[in-house]
């Protein structure tokens, strides 16, 4: 064990050094072919502070929020591969290192492009958001009300859940899906842009007859989004208004714990993104809102051995809700803040909460360098109310 996390620590170590040394990251090339190997990584490290009951005594808590370490093997133009580990697990030390990607891109063409493997669904444009590029110190909470994100409500700057949310997790993979998606993206005409998501994957660890099925449209007027994932700010290189729909579907993912009957997953989301200068600065602002239907279960689910998952009713999730995120960029400065909301379809608002997060960015080096400050309140509804304030430091790099 002791040299599982010396090993570990060594990892962060090699990381920091690196997003100072190679801050675009290391590439590699052989000079016989067009075969290219980019080695790239990612270092989120933060203090964080919580003045409630929600995590008594705790004290300041330091986390290591992300690390990672990334390889993409580059073929030719129409052919590459993607790895991509995380060394720190959430932040405990516990002697494992997930892959959390790892799929085979092919590429004819911009509108055409088959992505198989373990990768992100495309189901929210926060699930579709670079861990690198977030505005408000994390993305919003709400962001993990999707199959494989564990389908709750995230607190305590993206570092806790919402009490009483949490049904279980029912995703076979870390956030990540497994499965093939057709992706293509591409100019309608001089001022508009659209790109598309279809896939197929895994979804539910408990489902062995059913797949995931998720649709994503999305619609840029002004400068291209064009990549798989967008950005939360492009720290004014864009000048873009963006539109999108997305569908989540999953039939039988899971059971009624007292009737034992099949229950079906449901997720829909629309938002919309704007970048733009104003004033003396860039305008960020990106909104969504987001539906659940867990087929209006008042009980616990259930794995299909009938074995209950949770204690927690699934319509204490069930319900809907949005967020809304803004940020303005002067210089190296870029100020924010978060309001989101999620209610549930529970008796006495069990499940449902609210939340503000003010805070400010400094860039040290654009997206690859920056330190953030975030102060979070959230309100936590229904039988066991309580309020949860949280403040948090983090140093955020990238190479």
């Amino acid at each position: 064990m002791k040299i599982l996390i010396l090993t570990r620590l060594f990892c962060y170590i090699l990381l920091f050094l690196l997003s100072f040394s190679a801050i675009a990251g290391i590439q590699l090339s052989d000079e016989d072919s067009d075969v290219k190997v980019t080695i790239s990584g990612r270092l989120q490290a933060m203090a964080i502070m919580n003045d409630n009951d929600y995590k008594p005594d705790e004290g300041i808590n330091f986390r290591v929020r992300r690390a990672r370490l990334r390889a993409a093997l580059e073929f030719n133009s129409e052919l590459s591969m993607v790895f991509q580990g995380e060394l720190s697990n959430g932040g405990s030390f516990n002697g494992e290192t997930d892959l959390i990607d790892a799929y085979i891109k092919y590429k004819p063409d911009s509108w055409l492009q088959v992505i198989a493997g373990l990768n992100m669904a495309p189901a929210q444009r926060q699930n579709l958001t670079s861990a690198g590029s977030m505005l408000a110190l994390d993305r919003p909470g709400i962001t993990n009300y999707n199959l494989t994100w564990g389908m709750k409500g995230n607190t305590a700057l993206q570092t806790g859940t919402v009490p009483g949310t949490k049904i279980t997790s029912f995703g076979r993979h870390q956030v990540r899906d497994k499965g093939i998606t057709l992706f293509g993206t591409g100019q309608l005409n001089d001022n508009n842009y659209l790109k598309y998501y279809l896939s197929i994957n895994e979804g539910s660890r408990f489902a062995d007859d059913t797949n995931r099925y998720t649709a994503r449209f999305q619609w840029n007027i002004g400068d291209q989004e064009s990549g798989y994932y967008n950005l939360s700010s492009y720290l004014g290189k864009k000048e873009t208004t963006g539109f999108a729909i997305a569908l989540d579907r999953q039939e039988s993912f899971a059971t009624n714990a007292i009737t034992a009957a099949p229950v079906d997953y449901h997720l829909i989301t629309v938002d919309a993104f704007i970048e733009k200068p104003w004033a003396e600065g860039y305008l960020n602002l990106e909104a969504a809102y987001v539906n659940l239907d867990l087929d209006d279960v008042m009980n616990p689910l259930a794995d299909f051995n009938n074995d209950p998952l949770s204690t927690t009713p699934a319509n204490r999730t069930q319900g809907e809700g949005f967020y809304v995120q803004a940020g303005y960029l002067v210089g190296k400065w870029q100020p924010w803040i978060l309001l989101e909301q999620w209610h549930t379809d529970a008796p006495e608002s069990n499940g449902s909460w609210q939340s503000v997060r003010l805070g400010a960015t400094y860039h040290l080096f654009d997206q690859k360098a920056s330190v953030k400050v975030g102060l979070e309140s959230t309100r936590v509804e229904g039988t066991n109310a309580m309020d949860i304030l949280t403040a948090a430091l983090g140093l955020y790099m990238s190479f």
